[in-house]
């Protein structure tokens, strides 16, 4: 929720062609990226055997929907009126924070399966089933649809009578403000915070185990197999570095001086200008997802390659961490 700024009515401030040039870049790379990645995941390799697989749809959903209301968004900040309705107006600023929250939780369910296939693969078993996959993800939507409802009921349009026009995504009230932070407070710890914490307690677990594997029983498929699950872990770190977190810090920092709770000469407008940077960094987050589909998609490769004498302990850890693994 933008800042109020009624001392001027027209475009010039660089948010609106911040928010343009951004929201066209990231549909133009996203809307195809993720298109494809679902297309591969549903139709390409099905979704009855892969749990990864099964929560990668699921992100990939969600990027989609997200890329999808784009248009509105540009729309709006390419003209700096909207005149699409109330209703048209709630739905863009609805499905970011879906796609924001649904990515995060499915990245650390992503997370959370390539653990436990690589450090309890036997034990977690009866956790990696397909059935027990889609009993994750439906929660992880009746959570997502517990948020939007409110959500959508606090980004209405607002009438903005000093410029005479109709806004959206900005202008809101004070109610409203308060409100949104205190949503804003709630799914930065339960939504960000927890599953980001789980994540890196997920990365630590993975590269102590790798680190087991000693280098006389490690075949060539097995140091391939540890560099692509450690690169996963890194890019889901990578998604909270750039577009999680700093957009969170920006935005609670900017409500605490919004509702006069911190105080401090020109830091409002600081926060203002951080949080519509670090909001188009987080915009950014349906472009980079494909990169986890990339490190999951495709079962390691050049098994041919490697020592026989070796290859039973290597194809043991490619199995627990490819995409076809249980």
């Amino acid at each position: 929720m933008p800042h109020n700024n009624t001392d001027n009515c027209s475009t010039s401030h660089f948010r609106y062609p911040l928010f343009t040039s951004t929201y066209s870049i990231v549909l133009l790379f996203g809307l195809p990226l993720n298109s494809v990645s679902l297309w591969i995941l549903v139709c390409r390799n099905g979704l009855r055997k892969s749990v990864p697989g099964i929560y990668m749809a699921n992100l990939a959903l969600s990027d989609l929907l997200f890329t999808l209301s784009l248009p509105f968004r540009i729309i709006y900040f390419a003209t700096g009126e909207w005149k699409l309705g109330n209703t048209l107006c709630m739905i863009p600023g609805t499905l970011f924070a879906v796609n924001i929250y649904s990515s995060s939780l499915f990245i650390t369910l992503i997370s959370v399966d390539r653990m436990l296939a690589v450090v309890y693969p036997l034990r977690s078993r009866h956790l990696r089933t397909v059935p027990m996959a889609w009993v994750f993800c439906v929660i992880v939507w009746l959570i997502i649809a517990g948020l939007a409802v409110p959500t959508a009921l606090n980004h209405p349009e607002n009438k903005d009578p000093e410029c005479n026009v109709t806004r959206c995504f900005e202008k809101y009230t004070y109610e409203e403000w308060v409100m949104g932070f205190t949503i804003l407070c709630c799914v930065t710890f339960f939504g960000i915070l927890i599953p980001f914490c789980i994540i890196l307690g997920c990365t630590v677990a993975v590269v102590r185990q790798l680190k087991g594997y000693s280098m006389a029983t490690s075949s060539c498929s097995t140091e391939m197999s540890k560099s692509k699950i450690v690169k996963l872990f890194l890019s889901n770190l990578l998604i909270y570095a750039i577009c999680f977190i700093p957009f969170h810090t920006a935005f609670i920092l900017f409500g605490l001086h919004k509702l006069h709770i911190l105080h401090g000469g020109n830091t409002l407008e600081m926060y203002f200008n951080l949080q519509t940077v670090t909001m188009c960094m987080a915009s950014t987050n349906s472009c980079l997802d494909p990169l986890i589909y990339y490190f999951s998609s495709k079962n390691i490769q050049g098994r041919a390659r490697c020592d026989s004498s070796s290859k039973t302990v290597g194809l043991g850890l490619v199995q627990s961490m490819s995409w076809n693994g249980q």
